[in-house]
């Protein structure tokens, strides 16, 4: 791409990212004054600048690289693969790996205190409504940290096409919220199935209280109402 620019009978040629000196022309009387003396010097200056040595200024910009939202997961075509994806769904508050690591036919059984104190709330509770609540507890913990799961106490029954889990937890999320509990502590059994895919799923989780204290249900309560 090559400009040219004319001031008082003198021509500069840009071509590319440098500047070319075009064969002066006849000279004739001329009514404009030489460019040394000529009021648009200021003008004719920034248009060489912008056009010889801002080689690129109107190309198109590369686009910048997308923030990668994807979170940590692995594609789980092997059961502990789920639990690993799940811990870190939470750790990261990552709403999209938490929901994808759930079964479509998704089963939660709570605590028998929390079932006692609000049967109606878990009588058909599904996956959509897991993802509901963990939503909002995403929100509510957005812009905080040391968020994390930890499990002990681990027993593991593995089968061909069922991984059960049995083990004690902890689990700590840093939201905003004054009136609910930000670490709980329970048992958890979570049955982990093979889909039509082949890739591992949590089918089934039931929750366990350990003594008075609040349990992932509670949380769960606080959070899906």
């Amino acid at each position: 791409m090559s400009y040219e620019l004319r001031v008082a009978g003198y021509g500069l040629r840009v071509t590319g990212c440098g500047l070319k000196k075009s064969a002066p022309p006849k000279r004739s009387h001329s009514p404009f004054l030489p460019l040394s003396l000529s009021p648009t010097l200021p003008l004719v200056l920034l248009l060489l600048l912008i056009l010889g040595t801002g080689c690129g200024v109107f190309d198109p910009r590369e686009p910048e690289a997308p923030i990668d939202e994807a979170g940590t997961y692995v594609q789980p075509d092997a059961p502990d693969l789920v639990v690993d994806n799940l811990r870190n769904a939470v750790a990261e508050l990552n709403t999209q790996n938490y929901r994808r690591s759930l079964d479509e036919q998704f089963a939660f059984e709570p605590t028998s205190a929390a079932q006692a104190r609000s049967p109606s709330l878990w009588g058909s509770w599904g996956r959509s409504d897991e993802v509901s609540y963990f939503t909002t507890l995403a929100e509510a913990a957005r812009l905080n940290q040391g968020h994390e799961l930890r499990l002990n106490d681990v027993i593991e029954e593995v089968g061909a096409d069922r991984y059960v889990l049995e083990a004690t937890y902890l689990l700590v999320v840093r939201h905003r919220r004054p009136d609910a509990p930000d670490s709980v502590q329970g048992r958890l059994v979570w049955d982990i199935r093979p889909d039509a895919d082949g890739l591992w799923r949590l089918h089934r989780w039931t929750d366990q209280e350990l003594g008075n204290t609040a349990s992932w249900s509670d949380l769960k309560a606080e959070f899906v109402q």
